[in-house]
């Protein structure tokens, strides 16, 4: 009887404990599970995404604007055969499911205390897994890598699993050249009714779509699936002598593309229709293409972009550019020894590890104190698992301490002679932690100290600014190299001739495998040519090709060796490769335009950017000085 009643309580008291616990706790487990082989149940009203993909100017349903509609009718699709970056372009987060692709759910269980962390989602066509972390942690940085997949945070809305997406690489929309921009975001629902599961897409972009994209798929269980693998090769597909030791971007002047009627003329329907934006997604939208009639045959359709896109930098040309305010310098790990300073101005470059610190730029003057600040966190960081056979009297302590390296700068490279780059020089120089190899008790001229192109150092004496601040050392050559192996790496300095300005330098990490470029390449911003010192669209370009060549994509575009860019997150190969592309593409807009007589007023007026503006052209005046300067450098002799 004792035994019963002591069943009775227990049982009682367990059933008390239920009721006090929520059904659901973060990171305690899941409402449904999602884990499992999954495949479409059918293609339906978005069939047209599935298999080869759909037409050259089919943009109905999507709520585009004139920006993203122009940079889609430049589209070509032999661009696939030459751009050894894009030919294995995965689908991105806010596609997968919509291709013709498979899909595998994992969970993520904690080994401690065996609870859910996150959903590990593989698809045929994507380069790693995309994590759905689920375990409360925080979002990185705005300045951390962006990738195809992006950064996922997924948290349970009573059986509805919803997922928030940022840090996308560039990628597209539809394939057929309609991009989505690296600041959009994805939002992602998530239902399960056995044995059916429905995801519904949401896109917002705030570069390329006036309203949200809202796309769905409705997948079945398909427990004896198995996801093949994607051994994806990206090579040159297509020979032409005429290319031979070219690289080229096949794509459309504008007004030239043949085949933006094409999808109109097959289907009889009105072109107004096919040309897509926010109206096209609605029923009430059937009615207005009543009005019109299809074309009657296809043609070369000569397009006029007038939304409120088209006005993007001349809205902001004339704004005041806003004071630099440096409250938050940030340091991000790039790979192996090499750490990023975002936030100071520029971005730098740092290699930390047993032998001290390199700085690559040195960032604005105001942000040298938060610089220093950041440098010394840094190095106070656990050590590499490499560390330097150094002779260097600070290596043997850092070794023995196995917690930190120390933190003494040895010497800065300066890329460029820009103010946000090198303004910073005399604040470290003059710091109590600038101890350069070989300076204290010796020859500062035998060592390198501030170091860079002999133009910058010309460049820097020219403007008077004050000799703690100048390089001590330079080279003129092709390369330079450093005369030690520094935190058990080589360090490689390319000159890149009339690129920026004459006096361009990438620095090029060998054992980690980093590259920090300068103002060559920028994440998110056009770059600053200065024509008057040098600097030319054609040798940005011809510095561009040299960068693309030097990364080496771990899988799919993505990953393998890293950048560091003069402004910008971290990045890799394939935002080098947009970048290039995107430099040629301008250029030969341009050239179309001085080989028909335009002045440089007509050329500003037609908006050449105008597909670009809304990614690179945000800072004040930016878009009318980059126009300027490619113009300047294909007119005339200076630069080119």
């Amino acid at each position: 009887m004792k035994k019963v009643v002591l069943y009775r309580i227990a049982a009682g008291l367990l059933f008390t404990t239920a009721l006090s616990l929520p059904a659901y706790s973060q990171g305690q487990g899941s409402p449904t599970d999602l884990s499992g082989e999954w495949r479409r149940l059918t293609n339906h009203e978005d069939a047209h995404e599935r298999g080869p993909g759909p037409d050259p100017g089919e943009y109905w349903g999507l709520p585009l604007n004139d920006a993203e509609r122009m940079r889609a009718d430049a589209y070509n699709g032999e661009v696939l055969s030459t751009n050894l970056y894009l030919q294995c372009r995965p689908h991105p987060t806010g596609y997968q499911q919509l291709g013709p692709d498979q899909m595998r759910i994992e969970k993520e269980i904690d080994t401690i205390n065996r609870q859910l962390i996150a959903y590990r989602i593989l698809f045929q066509r994507t380069p790693g897994d995309r994590m759905i972390w689920l375990d409360g942690r925080d979002r990185p940085s705005e300045k951390a890598a962006h990738s195809w997949e992006g950064y996922s945070l997924g948290k349970w809305d009573g059986d509805t699993l919803t997922i928030e997406t940022t840090h996308l690489k560039e990628s597209f929309i539809r394939r057929n050249g309609v991009q989505g921009s690296f600041r959009r975001t994805v939002t992602e629902h998530v239902s399960l009714d056995e044995p059916y599961l429905t995801w519904v897409l949401i896109v917002n972009d705030p570069d390329y779509l006036t309203e949200p994209l809202i796309r769905s798929v409705t997948f079945v269980r398909a427990p004896n699936l198995q996801i093949p693998v994607y051994p994806c090769s990206p090579q040159q597909e297509e020979y032409r002598p005429e290319d031979v030791g070219k690289y080229r971007v096949p794509f459309y002047l504008t007004g030239q593309n043949p085949y933006l009627t094409e999808v109109a003329f097959k289907y009889k329907t009105p072109l107004v229709g096919v040309r897509g934006g926010a109206e096209s997604m609605y029923p009430e939208f059937v009615a207005k293409t009543k009005s019109e009639a299809a074309p009657a045959q296809q043609y070369t359709l000569k397009p006029t972009y007038n939304d409120d896109s088209t006005r993007l930098a001349e809205r902001i040309a004339n704004q005041p550019i806003p004071t630099p305010t440096y409250d938050k310098v940030e340091a991000l790990h790039v790979k192996g020894n090499i750490f990023m300073l975002a936030g100071a101005g520029a971005n730098i470059a740092l290699s930390v590890g047993g032998d001290g610190v390199v700085m690559v730029d040195a960032g604005a003057a105001p942000a040298s104190d938060k610089v220093l600040s950041a440098i010394k966190d840094v190095a106070r960081l656990p050590k590499p698992a490499t560390v330097s056979n150094s002779a260097s009297p600070y290596a043997d302590a850092w070794q023995s301490t196995h917690s930190q390296a120390p933190p003494v700068i040895r010497m800065i490279i300066d890329t460029s002679a820009a103010t946000d780059h090198v303004g910073g020089n005399g604040n470290i120089a003059g710091s109590p932690i600038f101890h350069p190899i070989g300076v204290e008790g010796g020859d500062q001229a035998a060592s390198e100290v501030i170091l860079s192109h002999e133009n910058v150092q010309q460049a820097l004496i020219a403007a008077k600014v004050p000799v703690r601040a100048q390089p001590t050392n330079t080279y003129f050559s092709e390369r330079y190299r450093l005369h030690r192996y520094f935190n058990n790496e080589g360090v490689e300095i390319q000159y890149m001739p009339h690129a920026i300005s004459d006096g361009d330098s990438v620095v090029w990490f060998r054992g980690s495998d980093v590259l920090a470029t300068g103002d060559i390449f920028n994440a998110d911003m056009y770059p600053p040519i200065d024509v008057d010192h040098g600097g030319s669209i054609q040798g940005l370009i011809d510095a561009l090709e040299k960068l693309a060549d030097l990364c080496f994509p771990e899988y799919m575009g993505q990953g393998g060796t890293l950048v560091v860019p003069g402004h910008g997150w971290i990045s890799d190969g394939s935002e080098v490769g947009y970048y290039r592309d995107m430099m040629i593409v301008v250029r030969d807009r341009i050239q179309d335009m001085i080989d028909r007589k335009m002045t440089l007023a007509q050329v500003k007026a037609a908006k050449p950017t105008m597909d670009y503006d809304p990614l690179f052209g945000r800072q004040p005046g930016s878009t009318g000085k980059f126009v300027e300067a490619v113009y300047r450098s294909l007119t005339e002799t200076k630069g080119k």
